[in-house]
């Protein structure tokens, strides 16, 4: 896993978890309807297997899982990510989550921080090679 690419796309691996949750929500309304919707009480004729409504509601429960799957690999990673940070020294979480968590220019936080901006860049330069370092060492163990 590369740390700065989670870092970069942090917020939008967040806005891809609540859209899937979305989409899986969606998928779960249509098994209801679909459910609801054919269920004719009718006794099936003998060697009877599946219908079309089984099909269907098959394949959105599959989707469903793979939906489920993405968003769990998303949230780890964002869980590897939050983690690595907090072994940071403080003030290095503070421009690291002000940087990618919130979205903050480099411009902003110098402002913030009263530091010039090639203090901020270092900082979270030295930060991610820090937190890969920390990542790819325990990953060795």
């Amino acid at each position: 896993m590369n740390v700065q690419e989670v870092l970069e796309n942090y917020n939008t691996y967040k806005a891809r978890i609540s859209i899937t949750e979305a989409e899986i929500q969606e998928l779960e309304n249509e098994i209801i309807d679909i459910k609801s919707a054919n269920l004719d009480g009718m006794p099936k004729a003998k060697g009877y297997v599946e219908s079309s409504i089984e099909n269907q509601v098959i394949d959105r429960e599959d989707k469903i899982s793979d939906k489920k799957r993405y968003i769990k690999n998303l949230e780890l990673k964002i869980k590897v990510v939050e983690d690595l940070v907090k072994t940071l020294k403080k003030y290095n979480q503070d421009v690291i989550k002000s940087r990618f968590y919130d979205m903050e220019s480099i411009e902003e936080i110098a402002v913030k921080k009263n530091k010039t901006y090639g203090a901020i860049t270092k900082t979270i330069e030295k930060s991610i090679f820090k937190m890969q370092r920390e990542y790819n060492k325990s990953k060795k163990l």
